[in-house]
């Protein structure tokens, strides 16, 4: 598989695009009455719906460097249910009722993304596509055989299994033994979302600074001074929208740690290429492994492929953008499964960090003395679950019980995360672990 020269570091959502007029950076000292840390989904859509519930409140957000710059700007753009790790681990540690729950919760908010899509016109790619979690191996097969049986014991609806030739005939691939198939999933030009809330969320009312990064947050007086390379922003209350970069914030490093997920993106298919292939539909697939793959089609016919080895960094450093290694796995693992497609060229490839709490599960609530919000531990599949999470923080910012604000995860106690070198050794130990079994099930182990 040959490598264009210059993909490495290359973001395909941003190649081409004209990106919008840049939001000046803070300049001098300035008062609002909710301060929104980070213009991602979370930030963008919490400032949108503060500004649709109050519109005469005075949000301002700053972004260290432009909106959707993190995880918001780089992910695969699946719409998609998934809550946190595995149904089996989400069962384990929080019980039938709250996986239950969580699974609505993301239907719904899948549900609400369109809605503003469409009542918006907003261009954004989105397919209601459907998405497929394909078994790869026996072990696989039995593992999500299993899953899809303890989805219909709550009561759960909307799944249903493809056995290899149903699978075949939406996508050919001499790996695929069978298949979890949910109809209501769907996909996203993860930039243009971005920029579309962005859009919405000035249009609103609220203030938007680029390149103003928080170096200091402090409590005076009962309020926040957030201080900046170019001036001060004094508010009542703060959103921390920071997600993989919150163990940054002093008070917050123990609450979630960042793991880095990488991408590759091939040139665009001929038409022969993509008849050997199928994929008429479109899906979003993932298989079944831990450290799994996830892809899918771009708009203009290109495979988009990411997963596979990940990593979760010592400390605090967030510069781990660029993995060769990773990149290579998922070049051999597009020829892998489709092997007319071994000598594709790979044109794009990126890297960024998406935010995990202790248990892996999302989590929203209120920090720093209660007048301060977040919302972290998306674990990689928060495209849907962020809109949504922007409803959470804004009915938590204005202090109204709905049915959203008293979900099971909102406001919920985890155990905090250790002080290093105690995380990385877990953390490493857990992921070892992780990665020994998806060698033992790719070998068909306990079949």
């Amino acid at each position: 598989m040959s490598v264009d020269a210059r993909a490495a570091g290359s973001n395909f959502w941003r190649t081409g695009k004209a990106r919008c007029e840049p939001a000046p950076p803070l300049a001098g000292d300035s008062v609002a009455d909710v301060a929104v840390i980070g213009a991602g989904y979370t930030g963008l859509a919490a400032a949108y719906h503060l500004k649709c519930a109050e519109p005469s409140l005075d949000v301002a957000i700053l972004e260290a460097e432009t909106c959707g710059f993190g995880a918001s700007g780089r992910n695969a753009g699946f719409v998609m249910t998934l809550f946190g790790s595995s149904l089996a681990a989400m069962r384990s540690s929080h019980g039938d009722s709250c996986v239950r729950a969580a699974h609505h919760y993301m239907e719904s908010a899948i549900d609400a993304l369109e809605a503003t899509i469409n009542e918006h016109k907003l261009d954004c790619d989105f397919e209601r596509t459907g998405f497929l979690k394909v078994a790869t191996t026996p072990t696989y097969e039995k593992r999500i055989a299993a899953e899809l049986e303890a989805f219909q014991s709550l009561g759960l609806s909307g799944l249903s299994w493809l056995d290899a030739d149903a699978v075949a005939e939406r996508i050919k691939s001499p790996t695929f033994r069978g298949a979890l198939w949910e109809p209501g999933c769907g996909l996203i030009n993860p930039v243009k979302w971005a920029e579309a809330l962005r859009g919405l969320a000035i249009t609103k009312g609220a203030r938007l600074y680029e390149a103003t990064r928080v170096e200091r947050v402090e409590r005076q007086s009962g309020r926040f001074l957030l201080t900046t390379p170019g001036g001060t922003l004094s508010a009542d209350k703060v959103v921390l929208a920071t997600n993989g970069y919150t163990h940054l914030i002093p008070g917050m490093r123990s609450k979630q740690l960042p793991a880095f997920a990488y991408i590759v993106v091939s040139e665009p298919l001929r038409d022969r290429q993509l008849e050997s292939i199928g994929w008429a539909g479109r899906e979003g697939v993932e298989d079944a492994r831990n450290f799994m793959h996830f892809y899918r089609l771009t708009p203009d016919n290109r495979i988009l492929a990411g997963g596979g080895p990940g990593r979760i960094p010592f400390g605090s450093g967030m510069h781990h953008d660029a993995s060769p290694k990773a990149w290579a796995h998922l070049e051999r693992f597009i020829g892998e499964t489709f092997p007319a497609l071994a000598d594709i060229r790979i044109t794009h490839r990126w890297g960024g960090a998406f935010s995990v709490t202790s248990d892996s599960t999302p989590q929203i609530g209120t920090a720093l003395g209660g007048a301060a919000f977040y919302s972290i531990g998306c674990t990689g599949h928060g495209v849907a679950m962020t809109h949504q999470n922007g409803r959470i923080l804004a009915d938590l910012v204005l202090g109204r019980r709905t049915a959203l604000s008293e979900l099971w995860f909102v406001n919920r106690r985890s155990f905090p995360l250790p002080p290093e070198p105690f995380r990385w050794i877990g953390t490493k130990a857990v992921t070892t672990a992780m990665a020994l079994d998806d060698w033992w099930c790719d070998r068909g182990g306990n079949a």
